[in-house]
């Protein structure tokens, strides 16, 4: 009897927590998430009910919260798939690429046979712009599955990434999305790049041919779409660009691009109130794209909105010619870049000194610049600019001043500085050259009608 109780006592926690899985498990199955995510303990270690509180909390999109409960089970068992595959989408939608890469390559090296794991891996590497391990690990795939259509268009991917900094990494990625092709043609995604490409190339027949081909079987993928009006647009075909604008917004397509060239499109074919529709809701979506500002001026002029089109128009003045309190801005900025630049060109930093002057309008700007042109000997310049400083200093800032008001003889202020050197200059020049009037303008008097 005594053991029979022992038994029981055993066996009724076991029993009870069934009860529990099966109880949550249909709270679940009827998303209702709150209930697991109350009753199971955070982090508890239940190999069991840990994975249901984790699911649960990334249902309800508390993605942090579940990465707690996966990696408590990972110190466990760092082999089991299913936890790492579990982390890495939890990672993967807080935005973690990095975090997620780690995870499905854990998984790829457990498994490397698995599909599922090396696309998630490469996607993560793409997600997080590691292209050249991205390439790397597509060109794995491509040893194991020399025929595979996936491989070569995340190679594609892989090298069209690198050819932001490489531009002649284009045509690898160009080569890549072939293979992709020639493997499966109906693959949307492949044949968007490929347009993509052409487009880019100006090659827009090109374009044309590639999307029109998939449209036989498919007309209704966005990405293919955008690539094949745009072409349109691009060769003037603006009706059937319209038509194919249209089509992609009936989809709900209301992208930037598609609004924009749409209005091109519309404009192209001289319906300028479909144009200024179009383009009024691109511009509220890039109120600073000054070519948008251009043609919907353009299009309201041509409809019952004139003054408004002026007012885009000037609009696009405003942000091409920018305000001077800008440019006075950016002039300070090259000029600090120029003073930690030792090996500038002291000409080059001349005549941007030259060009800040009428918008900072700070006249110190003629001391650094006589400076500059007294240590590269060029007296005469050095002079002219050392005298049109001094001619715009304050008389209260000539000299150094104290509290009282009176003269510091101890202080040397910048005016001073130029003063003085233009003298030297003067006085070595005559005793080098003798007197002449290089640095002087005399007022000439007149005597008997002549000049002296």
């Amino acid at each position: 009897m005594k053991n029979l109780i022992t038994l029981l006592l055993t066996f009724l926690p076991l029993l009870a927590n069934a009860q529990s899985e099966t109880d949550l498990r249909k709270a679940m199955e009827v998303y209702d998430y709150e209930t697991p995510i109350a009753q199971i303990a955070p982090a508890c270690g239940d190999s069991l009910l840990t994975p249901l509180r984790a699911q649960a909390l990334k249902a309800m999109n508390r993605h942090a919260e579940a990465l707690k409960e996966w990696n408590s089970l990972l110190k466990a068992d760092s082999t089991d798939t299913k936890i790492l595959i579990e982390l890495a989408e939890c990672y993967r939608q807080t935005n973690r690429a990095d975090q997620a890469g780690i995870c499905y390559a854990k998984a790829v090296a457990l498994q490397p046979e698995n599909k599922f794991f090396r696309q998630q891996y490469i996607r993560s590497l793409l997600t997080s712009e590691k292209y050249e391990s991205a390439r790397d690990a597509s060109h794995a795939w491509l040893e194991r599955d020399a025929v595979s259509a996936t491989g070569y268009k995340f190679l594609g991917m892989a090298y069209e990434g690198m050819a932001i900094s490489n531009p002649d990494m284009l045509s690898n990625a160009f080569f890549a999305y072939n293979a992709a092709y020639r493997r499966d043609s109906l693959d949307g995604q492949t044949v968007a790049h490929i347009a993509s490409i052409f487009n880019n190339n100006n090659q827009f027949a090109d374009a044309v041919s590639v999307t029109e081909t998939y449209r036989l079987t498919d007309t209704l993928n966005v990405d293919v779409n955008r690539q094949n009006a745009k072409a349109y647009c691009m060769l003037k075909e603006y009706k059937t660009a319209v038509l194919r604008y249209e089509a992609l917004k009936s989809m709900g397509d209301r992208s930037f691009t598609t609004l924009y060239y749409l209005g091109i499109s519309h404009y192209g074919d001289n319906w300028f109130y479909g144009s200024q529709e179009n383009l009024l809701e691109a511009h509220k979506k890039n109120p600073y794209d000054v070519n948008v500002l251009y043609y919907l001026a353009k299009s309201c002029a041509r409809t019952s909105w004139k003054e408004e089109g002026l007012a885009y128009m000037n609009k696009a003045f405003d942000i091409v010619v920018p305000e001077d309190s800008l440019m006075a801005r950016l002039y300070d900025g090259l000029l600090e870049c120029y003073r930690y630049l030792p090996k500038a060109d002291p000409y080059e930093k001349i005549e941007a000194m030259k060009e800040a002057y009428p918008y900072t309008k700070k006249y110190t700007l003629f001391f650094q610049i006589a400076e500059i042109y007294d240590r590269q000997k060029d007296y005469t310049n050095a002079v002219h600019y050392y005298e049109k400083y001094m001619a715009l200093v304050p008389k209260n800032k000539q000299v150094a001043l104290d509290d009282e008001g009176k003269p510091m003889p101890d202080v040397q202020t910048m005016y001073q500085r130029a003063r003085r050197r233009v003298e030297k200059i003067k006085v070595e020049d005559f005793f080098r050259n003798g007197a002449h009037d290089d640095y002087f303008e005399p007022k000439r008097m007149l005597l008997n009608g002549k000049k002296l």
